[in-house]
């Protein structure tokens, strides 16, 4: 196996230890793009493991992993995958072009999970400790009731006289994280994402990924009109 194809490896082996970790869902759903390179296995956190020294190594490795080389990846947008695989073939590829499709969808591919499955249950375990069996995800706690103050001289409590909380502002947060399409916990003060930590008032540019506030009508670093 050539340095190449052994970062492909390793690469593919982190994105798994990772979905497997925080979105086993990811394992037979897809994903978007945007999502390995920010939350999954963002370069700063991760290119010891996957063995790059530069950012530009890291972009070429994701970059040949989103075009199918080795078979690891499936990306669903064939305009993409056929921009990709032109940018691959050209003399001085761009590799960050992968950013300009941070929106499309992308999946594991199940016949490369099986095969390293196989491998691990016949203890060929070299470099697949991704594989180990993950804990059981944690049970959110059921809410607390809040104790009922006894009534006062005229009847009344003090939950009868406090302002009825505001609800204006959580009607507007969205049902699901637009970034790690968890469901969002109905809370009355709701900013950031208790999965992936991201402002649920941004949401990801359809044409480059960029983060974009809810109002704005078009985006600022790439100008394509969205629809927020």
């Amino acid at each position: 196996m050539g340095e190449t194809e052994e970062v492909l490896s390793r690469f593919h082996g982190i994105l798994v230890d990772e979905i497997r970790e925080q979105r086993p869902d990811y394992l037979s759903g897809p994903f978007t793009v945007a999502e390995i390179y920010q939350d999954l296995t963002p370069y700063g956190s991760h290119r010891d493991r996957i063995g790059v020294e530069m950012n530009g190594d890291y972009e070429d490795a994701l970059l040949r992993l989103l075009a199918g080389e080795g078979g690891y990846l499936i990306l669903e947008s064939a305009p993409a995958l056929q921009s990709l695989r032109q940018e691959l073939e050209s003399a001085n590829p761009n590799t960050g072009l992968y950013r300009e499709y941070a929106a499309a969808d992308v999946r594991l591919n199940p016949d490369r999970l099986d095969s390293q499955a196989a491998a691990f249950e016949a203890g060929d375990d070299d470099g697949l400790s991704f594989l180990e069996p993950e804990a059981p995800a944690p049970v959110s706690k059921p809410a607390i009731d809040t104790p009922v103050e006894p009534a006062g001289d005229f009847g009344t409590t003090a939950a009868d006289e406090a302002p009825a909380p505001e609800t204006s502002l959580q009607a507007e947060v969205p049902t699901a994280c637009r970034w790690c399409r968890a469901t969002l916990p109905e809370r009355a003060t709701l900013n950031f994402c208790p999965y992936c930590g991201t402002d649920v008032n941004l949401t990801p540019c359809p044409g480059c990924g960029e983060e974009l506030v809810s109002s704005w009508r078009f985006c600022a670093a790439c100008g394509i009109e969205v629809d927020v």
